[in-house]
């Protein structure tokens, strides 16, 4: 069956989306990943009790700039590397576009719209046209959500314990920001997919 002639009620969304909750927790226990601490960094924890952080090398629209700019942001991506005294290594994954914050902003429209009480029968079936639209927009956003994907960078930061994790990420995101481009931090749940997309990479979340 297609994706679009797909319909999932809110409540059957919330039982899909704790079914992949339960499964993503319970692939976490059978792997070299102890637990994802429930703080505001969201460290994840390995067997031998070191920890680790995820954060995203966000974009600079390198693409849409000239030849010689781009030279001097592959130039200041080298040398932040060069300053972290590390041996990289690149890994790369398609992950799943979250669309999330848009469904959630469509639905509070469509919530609004719904409580609203015409007075008139061109107004009822202007506001029916208006509703209509916004879940039509909805029903878009979560197919979307199914079939595209984004490539993402990631890096890796590790420590003996959250405290020095915490020192090192505030240090290496100062550094990211002087050559000129950003590190953003994961969410848990983005740690979750991030995790159990590298460990399963043929799986489509």
């Amino acid at each position: 069956m297609p994706i679009s002639k797909i319909v999932i009620s809110e409540k059957e969304e919330k039982s899909t989306r704790k079914k992949r909750e339960k499964e993503l927790a319970n692939f976490l226990e059978q792997t070299f990943y102890k637990r994802l601490n429930q703080t505001k960094e969201g460290e994840l924890v390995l067997v031998d009790d070191s920890v680790m952080q995820l954060f995203r090398i966000e974009g600079t629209g390198a693409s849409s700039v000239g030849y010689e700019e781009q030279r001097m942001i592959l130039s200041y991506f080298y040398t932040f590397l060069s300053k972290t005294n590390e041996h990289p290594t690149i890994e790369t994954t398609k992950l799943p576009v979250n669309t999330t914050s848009q469904v959630a902003h469509l639905r509070r429209k469509l919530q609004i719209l719904t409580s609203n009480k015409p007075k008139t029968e061109r107004s009822r079936l202007q506001l029916e046209v208006k509703k209509n639209q916004l879940r039509k927009k909805i029903e878009k956003q979560k197919e979307l959500e199914q079939i595209l994907s984004n490539i993402e960078y990631l890096l890796y930061l590790y420590a003996e314990n959250p405290k020095e994790l915490r020192d090192k990420g505030k240090q290496l995101v100062d550094l990211a920001h002087s050559y000129r481009f950003n590190l953003s931090r994961l969410s848990s749940k983005e740690k979750e997919l991030v995790l159990f997309q590298l460990n399963n990479p043929n799986t489509k979340l």
